[in-house]
């Protein structure tokens, strides 16, 4: 039954995302301004036609622009993650990404930045394109995991996001999520639609910190709160 539960969500929501996803670029190009303000509906539409429901704790912190950090547990956390952000975001994306139709075009319109973690140069030349970006007047949405879970637990936290926090002055805004590897885990095809909770922290000052004293308080908040 729940192999048969998960084509239908799938169905259902492949659908939703090809039909309404071109309608949507296509009032983003003719009208930018409204750009987030419909792009945080559609991800919570996705959510729901994967079955799913959100329950977001916390405030965004106004009037402030942060490097974002959220765990990696499932490609939900593309829908998940922007339910609860405010104001202009872009984010830190694998270069693999920007394949996907529509999802790509997407992505460009966020400004998102492709890295290629293969290629160290690339990846180099990427987060000095997010500096750019974040100092104009965006969060910059990152997974510093760079991968997702395959077991629930926490993975390494690469240092390229702390590096753009510390290099711009910015403070990190942990990001956490529970539920999603229960939904959808790399390693399993069927869906078990639940609850995803979202909680969002206090922000990690950075201010006369090293970059491992930011992944070591980072590190912390997620496995106290995941």
């Amino acid at each position: 039954m729940n192999k048969i539960i998960s084509i239908f969500l799938y169905i259902r929501s492949c659908l939703t995302f090809v039909l309404i996803g071109p309608i949507l670029l296509l009032v983003l190009f003719v009208y930018p301004a409204a750009t987030y303000s419909l792009i945080r509906p559609f991800c919570k539409l996705m959510i729901y036609m994967f079955g799913c429901k959100i329950n977001i704790q916390g405030k965004f912190p106004p009037n402030q622009h942060f490097v974002i950090m959220a765990n990696h547990s499932s490609f939900l956390d593309v829908f998940a993650v922007p339910c609860a952000l405010k104001g202009k975001y872009s984010a830190i994306a694998a270069a693999k990404n920007f394949k996907i139709p529509i999802f790509s075009i997407f992505l460009k319109k966020l400004k998102t930045i492709s890295i290629d973690r293969s290629n160290k140069h690339q990846a180099i030349g990427g987060i000095n394109q997010a500096e750019k970006v974040l100092q104009s007047g965006y969060h910059i949405v990152i997974l510093p995991e760079g991968t997702r879970t395959t077991n629930g637990k926490l993975g390494k936290l690469k240092k390229g996001g702390f590096h753009l926090a510390k290099n711009t002055s910015a403070n990190i805004l942990p990001i956490i999520t529970r539920g999603l590897f229960n939904i959808k885990p790399k390693n399993r095809w069927t869906l078990k639609p639940g609850l995803i909770s979202i909680n969002i922290g206090e922000p990690i000052y950075t201010q006369g910190k090293t970059i491992d004293d930011l992944i070591h308080e980072t590190e912390n908040i997620f496995l106290n709160n995941i």
